[in-house]
């Protein structure tokens, strides 16, 4: 063991403690400095504030608009009951979609029964979906439109 650092405690080459409190007691009087500024600087300005814009119209500060009410629900279980008697009437009744493309609205269990007479379609047996969209580029993925009756 060397004589010179038995005695000391820590290394004094390497770290210059008194500067580093010195830094330190610096960093916290610069705080406190800062927080008397900002302090001084809200109290002028909230007095001066009214003093300024009291006699102008078009600051947004002196505009003051009533926030409106929240529109609430006063029955949601009737909404609820309306939304799900439309959708019912939707499912079971027929109606046009769009007259003019000639696509309908059949009720659903007519359509279950459709399916089971005809069957799904033919798309091709043992091709992959990659495959069908590329021997047919024209056509989208949605599901084809169910013909009327008179048209097979």
């Amino acid at each position: 063991m060397n004589a010179n650092t038995g005695t000391r405690g820590y290394e004094r080459k390497d770290a210059d403690v008194p500067a580093l409190f010195t830094i330190a007691f610096l960093l916290l009087l610069s705080c406190v400095a800062i927080f008397i500024v900002v302090t001084l600087l809200m109290h002028y300005f909230k007095g001066r504030e009214p003093a300024v814009t009291s006699g102008s119209a078009n600051i947004p500060a002196t505009r003051v608009r009533k926030f409106p009410q929240p529109r609430l629900e006063v029955k949601p279980g009737a909404s609820l009951a309306e939304l799900r008697a439309a959708e019912d009437a939707d499912l079971t009744s027929y109606g046009w979609i769009d007259r003019n493309a000639g696509t309908v609205r059949i009720p659903i269990d007519r359509a279950m029964q459709l399916l089971l007479d005809r069957g799904l379609p033919d798309v091709g047996a043992g091709q992959t979906p990659l495959s069908l969209m590329q021997a047919r580029p024209g056509e989208t993925a949605s599901p084809p439109r169910l013909q009327k009756p008179n048209e097979r």
